[in-house]
């Protein structure tokens, strides 16, 4: 017996914004992205402190994306490509100056 099966993708609905669990140190932003609406994935992310300009962050494994500078003090930014769809959304101001290691910041932004 041959069974024809079809597959498709289904956009994820999500309520909120994308969410940012931080972990690192002063040297070192390691990021966890949870409750990506829409594709529901990530090619690529960058991160723009307050004062500075927008710095790639590498893939770490998973969800989660690394960048290797001084962000400490700082009110962050986030840009976020989607692999699927391609687009591109932007999360400002997604942690205050303050934030630090171990919390979660919610944006107002997410994928359609």
């Amino acid at each position: 017996m041959i069974m024809s099966i079809y597959i498709c993708r289904v956009a994820c609905k999500k309520i909120g914004g994308i969410r940012f669990k931080f972990e690192g140190n002063g040297y070192w932003l390691l990021v966890y992205v949870m409750n990506v609406g829409g594709p529901g994935d990530i090619k690529t992310m960058a991160v723009k402190g307050s004062r500075t300009g927008w710095i790639n962050m590498s893939h770490n494994w998973g969800a989660s994306y690394q960048a290797f500078s001084s962000l400490y003090g700082q009110s962050l930014s986030f840009r976020l490509t989607s692999y699927t769809t391609r687009q591109t959304i932007y999360a400002y101001n997604a942690a205050p100056a303050s934030w630090s290691a171990g919390k979660t910041y919610q944006s107002k932004a997410n994928f359609n």
